[in-house]
């Protein structure tokens, strides 16, 4: 039996187990101490309702947005896919036989039709992780609320 898309792309650019749970305990730690202190904030500014859950998404949004512009520019460009696996792992651009192709080579390439090979490995949806991963949705948002609600509470 052939290997999978996911098998070829873990072969050709492997990411190792204990890095990647690293990695994502990292996010996770991250997201959740951020959602607290963003509702600690919250709390302090007497925020209620719809503002402090935009306050919440505004907030979320920035730190996520520092953390993708850091992982950027720790992987010289090549992005998230460098620390997470994305979506199963894959590799974007592998085609049946493994062989990973980037953009069109130059205007002779394009107008042939041709793509060259590129050696920049780029997996799929790995920003996803970086934006969504960690509990943004979840546990950080409970954590979130705990803070805003407990400094609210105790302000009034």
């Amino acid at each position: 039996m052939p290997p999978t898309k996911q098998e070829l792309s873990l072969l050709i650019n492997p990411l190792v187990p204990e890095s990647l749970a690293h990695n994502n305990r990292v996010l996770t730690s991250l997201h959740s101490l951020t959602a607290f202190l963003l509702g600690l904030t919250a709390g302090i500014l007497s925020l209620q309702s719809a503002t402090g859950f935009a306050f919440y998404f505004l907030g979320t949004v920035g730190v996520s947005a520092l953390f993708h512009a850091l992982v950027l520019y720790r992987s010289q460009g090549l992005g998230a896919g460098m620390y997470f696996a994305g979506a199963q792992g894959e590799v974007s651009g592998m085609d049946e036989r493994g062989i990973v192709r980037g953009e069109a080579a130059g205007a002779a390439g394009a107008a042939a039709g041709r793509k060259a090979p590129t050696t920049k490995m780029v997996r799929r949806a790995a920003w996803r992780d970086v934006w969504f991963g960690g509990g943004v949705l979840g546990e950080a948002l409970s954590g979130f609320v705990l803070g805003w609600a407990g400094v609210g509470g105790v302000l009034r």
